[in-house]
């Protein structure tokens, strides 16, 4: 029995520390959100509690694999937050930026895309009323929140899980943690099937695109990059040009546009469905190495990572 939990290092077992990770998270969200939906109507302010709640759950199971079966610190999942780390996440947030401007344009020089309104608010999915302001920095603080507990999951917790679990498989480090990303990036395309007008293109479009997240966190250790790239793309595409998110509408936005449902567009799912978004992705990596040679990173995979394979 013992030999079902514990390895030969005496260390749980990844799955049994997966499972534990989820349990934990959902224990914690679950019920506080029930508690908040009886206490407080929809609102803003209740989808910022919300949100809120949510980050809390997974940092918070994060800390007890960190301090009673890692043995580690948040370092190691890419959160040491210090200057370093602030300036790759603006970094990141510039790269996005950058995407999407890109398919802005495109979509507005081949005639798949009319600006019809600016500083406009979701009046449909949301039958309170509230500012363009107030939706546009509610919106503002889910996206960070969600990105992070996205970036937090797919890309630091579930790659050290992989990490461990393949090492006997895969013996040598580098190679192992390209072949986990290539393994856990399908995931993330698969978590977000059941949103509105998903297709298999955005399926396999969110696949490509987390690999392509998961370059910085490989080359740097840290996750400023991958999330300040996440976010900045939410909130751009969203609640700045007004595409869907995944299917989900932003609750307000700078600009309000009309496209048709093609797959140049991406439809009712937004970019993340387009034909387009391969080449997006494609400039993302391009200025992802750009940046590698500029700040001198000799490796594709940081140090600090080959080194938390020595300890596991």
């Amino acid at each position: 029995m013992r030999n079902i939990i514990f390895n030969s290092r005496d260390r749980i077992r990844p799955i049994w520390r997966l499972l534990l990770f989820l349990v934990i998270t959902f224990l914690i969200n679950i019920p506080l959100q029930i508690l908040l939906q009886e206490v407080l109507n929809q609102s803003l302010l209740r989808g910022i509690i919300s949100a809120s709640i949510y980050l809390i759950s997974v940092v918070l199971s994060l800390f007890v694999q960190i301090n009673f079966l890692d043995k580690s610190s948040f370092k190691k999942y890419g959160l040491k937050i210090n200057k370093v780390w602030i300036k790759e996440f603006f970094v990141g947030t510039i790269i996005s930026l950058v995407q999407l401007s890109i398919f802005f344009l495109l979509m507005y020089l081949t005639g798949n895309l009319k600006i019809v309104d600016f500083f406009t608010v979701d009046s449909v999915n949301y039958t309170f009323d509230y500012s363009f302001w107030e939706g546009f920095f509610s919106e503002m603080f889910g996206l960070i929140v969600g990105s992070s507990v996205e970036e937090i999951f797919f890309r630091a917790f579930l790659f050290y899980i992989a990490f461990e679990a393949l090492s006997i498989i895969k013996k040598d480090p580098t190679k192992r943690a390209f072949l986990i990303l290539i393994i856990i990036a399908p995931l993330f395309g698969i978590a977000h099937i059941s949103n509105e007008g998903a297709t298999i293109m955005s399926t396999v479009n969110l696949g490509l695109d987390a690999m392509m997240m998961c370059l910085p966190f490989l080359i740097t250790g840290r996750l400023g990059m991958s999330i300040g790239m996440h976010f900045s793309w939410n909130l751009v595409q969203g609640a700045v040009f007004g595409f869907p998110i995944s299917g989900n509408i932003a609750k307000a936005s700078i600009i309000s546009v009309e496209m048709p449902n093609n797959l140049l567009t991406g439809g009712i799912f937004g970019p993340e469905g387009s034909i387009v978004f391969i080449l997006l992705d494609i400039i993302a990596i391009v200025l992802i190495l750009y940046w590698k040679k500029y700040k001198k990173y000799n490796s594709y995979v940081h140090p600090y990572i080959i080194e938390n394979n020595i300890k596991s």
